[in-house]
């Protein structure tokens, strides 16, 4: 089976829900999305304030304003959108089965898109091909969302992606088209280390095209399931405390 792309969720719960949340998640509700058809792999991301304070989103972005402190991704061997049609009549039956009990005013989807694979690059040492590169290990990831000219895009798959896995620590580069509009696209940077530093590594390293319009440029780390050190953290912070 060959990734044709990923199914992009961006998630909140309340502050006071943040392990009941994510242990529903990883226990009740990953299990029948990854069992269907054509999904290949799910990893979920958070971050903590400290990778809040590092955002740079504007204003419009479903990751502004303090939201969106969890992504889920789907690594998919289908088209995405048949993807989630199929996962959008899963949910109706598990809710008909009453298997989608975590209340749902405590829960919030910021937004979600179906991305077409268009590129991906390895890091030099593990010389890795396109199709292995979403499924390389890592412990954060550097999510990117921007737009701009054929010239500007092809800029990102030929230059920065190939640049940004040379960086020390960094494993791979994937590159994905958006179903909503066509000249916009999302990058996933997979890395190691330190992920404040890594994170100044990698924007000093590879700067952004200056033609090219930035949407998000968000580090999240990976999350362990049934671990969640960083719940504390987020729930005495600044973050909104609800998803109202």
């Amino acid at each position: 089976m060959i990734p044709t792309g990923v199914i992009l969720a961006v998630l909140d719960c309340d502050a006071d829900a943040i392990e009941a949340w994510n242990r529903w998640y990883d226990l009740e509700h990953t299990p029948p999305n990854v069992w269907l058809p054509g999904v290949m792999l799910s990893r979920r991301y958070v971050a903590p304030p400290e990778l809040h304070v590092l955002r740079m989103v504007d204003s419009s972005s479903a990751l502004a304003a303090g939201r969106g402190s969890f992504i889920t991704v789907y690594t998919v061997c289908e088209d995405p959108a048949a993807t989630i049609a199929g996962m959008s009549t899963l949910r109706d039956k598990l809710y008909a089965e009453e298997r989608m009990n975590f209340p749902p005013e405590k829960k919030a989807v910021r937004d979600g898109d179906a991305l077409t694979l268009l590129g991906a690059a390895s890091a030099p040492s593990l010389k890795l091909p396109r199709e292995e590169v979403p499924f390389v290990g890592h412990t954060a990831t550097l999510v990117v969302q921007r737009s701009g000219s054929d010239q500007v895009a092809s800029w990102y798959e030929q230059e920065w992606a190939p640049r940004v896995a040379s960086l020390d620590g960094v494993h791979g580069v994937m590159t994905l088209q958006s179903s909503r509009r066509a000249d916009a696209r999302t990058d996933f940077v997979f890395f190691e280390g330190d992920a404040i530093a890594q994170t100044g590594a990698i924007r000093a390293g590879a700067p952004h095209h200056p033609e090219a319009t930035i949407t998000a440029d968000a580090p999240f780390l990976l999350i362990e399931p049934l671990r969640y050190p960083w719940a504390e953290s987020i729930r005495n912070s600044s973050l909104p405390k609800t998803v109202s």
